[in-house]
């Protein structure tokens, strides 16, 4: 999906490697949907509006990492419009919807710390385009 790529361009300012689907790294931020997802509204002619959470886990052995994060919530708060890049959706707005907090410490002293935001996009009828 184009939004999630978008979304982690945005992300990208932080100088933690941000991943899609993946925190196979020291430490790295993982951009993941999560299950919840909604439409919103229906229009007659297709065109829907949806409600997409997601999620991002960062994993690092920095005791300061709720910097970091938060620092990411604050960049993400503020965001500018995020455009498509290839026109499947047209950006309405993005919440955060759960503030960051620290999950926890496994047994290699990596803490995890977690931000949900959810996003909420504007979705055109694909079969509608093609007719015109």
């Amino acid at each position: 999906m184009d939004f999630i790529d978008r979304l982690q361009e945005v992300a990208s300012k932080i100088d933690v490697p941000v991943i899609i689907q993946a925190i196979d790294q020291e430490e790295s931020i993982r951009l993941a949907p999560l299950p919840g997802g909604r439409t919103v509204k229906s229009y007659m002619n297709g065109d829907k509006v949806k409600e997409l959470p997601f999620e991002f886990r960062y994993k690092t052995q920095n005791f300061s990492g709720d910097r970091v994060i938060y620092q990411l919530s604050e960049i993400l708060e503020n965001v500018k419009p995020i455009s498509s890049k290839n026109g499947t959706y047209q950006f309405m707005a993005l919440t955060i919807s759960n503030e960051p907090f620290l999950l926890g410490q496994d047994d290699k002293k990596f803490f995890y710390y977690r931000l949900v935001v959810q996003a909420k996009l504007y979705f055109k009828n694909k079969s509608q385009e093609s007719e015109d």
